[in-house]
């Protein structure tokens, strides 16, 4: 496999070069962007790679610290793939809390701070598709309008107030356990 610095001479027509870049690169002050574009296949390849977006040194004016992976394709035919033989792990939060890295990790894992949301949705339109919402308060699980269905060959629990009041069903039968239980 080439590496990019390699493929820089066959470069089409789509590469702006940019003379005097700056923001680290050896240019003035004033240059805070920096363009590559390739037509083609363009690596990295190297035991570790980290991409970091941080607050620019002064004099720059400060700005919001964003960093976009967008496959746009067509439209329709855009892809991300993420995976790692271990684990992925993905965080938000301010520093340094949810730490960014776990040597635990064995899987996916989506953790954010305590006062933040995880929504997965399918679809765009409210109360129609489906929504999973994690609140601070509150985990939501919408249907849309669909199906939501749990099931398990051995046992499900729904339980409050820690197994205080709950509904456990279990292919022997169904149960129902609290202080007051009313059924309408």
């Amino acid at each position: 496999m080439e590496s990019p610095k390699d493929l820089s001479s066959q470069e089409g027509p789509m590469e702006e070069e940019k003379k005097e870049l700056g923001a680290g690169s050896g240019g003035g002050p004033e240059t805070v962007e920096h363009s590559h574009f390739f037509d083609g296949t363009y690596s990295v390849t190297a035991n570790q790679i980290e991409v970091l977006s941080r607050p620019p040194l002064p004099p720059a004016p400060p700005g919001p610290n964003m960093i976009t992976i967008l496959a746009a394709g067509l439209g329709v035919d855009g892809k991300v793939n993420v995976r790692g033989s271990q684990g992925v792990r993905v965080t938000s939060g301010p520093p340094p809390l949810p730490p960014t890295a776990s040597d635990s990790v064995n899987g996916v894992e989506i953790i954010v701070s305590e006062a933040q949301n995880v929504t997965v949705q399918r679809g765009l339109i409210p109360g129609v598709d489906q929504k999973i919402e994690m609140t601070p308060g509150n985990i939501t699980i919408d249907g849309g309008v669909g199906t939501i269905t749990i099931q398990s060959l051995t046992e499900i629990t729904l339980s409050v107030a820690g197994g205080l009041s709950s509904i456990t069903l279990t292919p022997a039968g169904i149960t129902i356990q609290g202080i007051l239980v009313q059924i309408n």
